[in-house]
């Protein structure tokens, strides 16, 4: 009897502490390695054929095609603080430093594989996603 009430208690504390935050969007990560964010307030989310459709309201905030889709999250911010870039606008020379997602330091010229990579030159950091 007393594990039972001892157990009980336990497990009433522990879903008191397990709170969702106060999220206010939703942010959509694509393949290409650019995000979109939406206001998470009265968002419903549907499937329709190959789309992601996001609503608010009667109003269609966002669609997304699955096969576009890497991850969706919320998040208290609705900024990532990436901007997309075109890849003609990287220019490398001797000051470029190149780090993969695990932080190492690529060779430098090296030519790189399919991946997300952290570039920074001069006083500008970029991520590049390589495909």
């Amino acid at each position: 009897m007393k594990k039972t009430i001892l157990l009980a208690m336990l497990c009433i504390v522990s879903s008191l502490s397990m709170r969702a935050g106060d999220y206010q969007y939703m942010v959509f990560t694509l393949s290409d390695g650019t995000t979109q964010a939406v206001t998470a307030t009265n968002l419903t989310i549907a499937f329709a054929g190959n789309n992601l459709v996001a609503t608010s309201g009667n109003e269609t905030v966002a669609t997304i095609a699955l096969s576009e889709l890497t991850s969706m999250e919320f998040s208290t911010d609705g900024t990532t603080g990436i901007s997309q870039i075109n890849v003609n606008q990287l220019v490398t020379d001797d000051n470029t430093v190149i780090y993969d997602m695990q932080g190492r330091q690529m060779p430098q010229g090296a030519a790189l594989p399919k991946g997300v990579y952290i570039v920074k030159n001069n006083n500008r950091t970029l991520k590049v996603n390589i495909r």
